[in-house]
């Protein structure tokens, strides 16, 4: 198997704290997280890959963000630009909201129903995402895709999603990127909700959603209190569909 982009980044990483001489070797490196001078040695050499648990640890120990591992654009900006890879703030961090490992296995943050209203409050901090429920699953698209799972609540978008389904979404970055009467995922100050946005209005500041479920009627969100949006790609649904009378 030919060396992952990640070990290559990461390698480039460790020559870097080499250079600096803050470590005196690749073997010190390797024993500073937890990996033997044998198993380096065969990354080094031999085209090897880290494993996902000796990366995290790599990345916690020296302060590394992620993002700039993960994110073609912001490797890219900062080896263009000569900033360091391991600075404890580092420009343009990016949030990555899952692990890949080698094989392109996503590990996806699942926020049920009893964790709605944590979310809401934490879902800035790492130390909160981490403690979440994750799912995997083997994807061989691009491994920088923000992905995270989301339990339905309510009956809001009957007859598509019902109460206990799970919706998979993709990170919005921006309202322009937004394509309207699409199903979303929304992050609001003390809860989550699922909508299709029907309408962004930057100027009055206001979001215009709908739900499925007719009974419900079109209502507008401000946008000061939408911290993010998540367009829905996949669901897991809880409900088989009914049968076919047949004679």
């Amino acid at each position: 198997m030919a060396q992952h982009l990640v070990t290559k980044r990461i390698l480039t990483i460790m020559d870097m704290i080499l250079e600096e001489g803050s470590v005196k070797s690749g073997s010190a490196l390797a024993r500073s997280i937890g990996y033997s001078a044998q198993s380096f040695d065969k990354v080094k050499n031999d085209g090897r890959n880290f494993p996902i648990d000796v990366i995290y640890k790599f990345f916690s120990k020296y302060n590394i963000n992620p993002s700039l591992v993960f994110i073609d654009d912001i490797w890219e900006e900062h080896s263009s630009n000569g900033q360091g890879f391991y600075q404890q703030n580092t420009h343009s961090s990016s949030e990555v909201a899952f692990y890949t490992d080698i094989e392109y296995k996503t590990w996806v943050a699942l926020i049920s129903i009893e964790d709605i209203q944590g979310y809401a409050l934490n879902h800035k901090k790492d130390e909160y995402i981490d403690q979440l429920d994750y799912m995997s699953f083997t994807k061989k698209e691009d491994p920088s895709k923000i992905v995270r799972g989301f339990q339905v609540k309510g009956d809001d978008m009957e007859p598509n999603f019902f109460h206990g389904d799970w919706v998979f979404g993709i990170l919005k970055k921006s309202y322009t990127s937004i394509k309207l009467n699409r199903i979303y995922i929304i992050v609001l100050i003390n809860t989550i909700i699922v909508r299709r946005i029907v309408a962004v209005d930057e100027e009055e500041n206001l979001l215009t959603v709908s739900m499925d479920n007719y009974a419900y009627p079109n209502h507008t969100i401000s946008l000061d209190g939408v911290f993010q949006i998540w367009e829905v790609e996949n669901a897991l649904k809880s409900r088989f569909p009914m049968p076919i009378q047949t004679k």
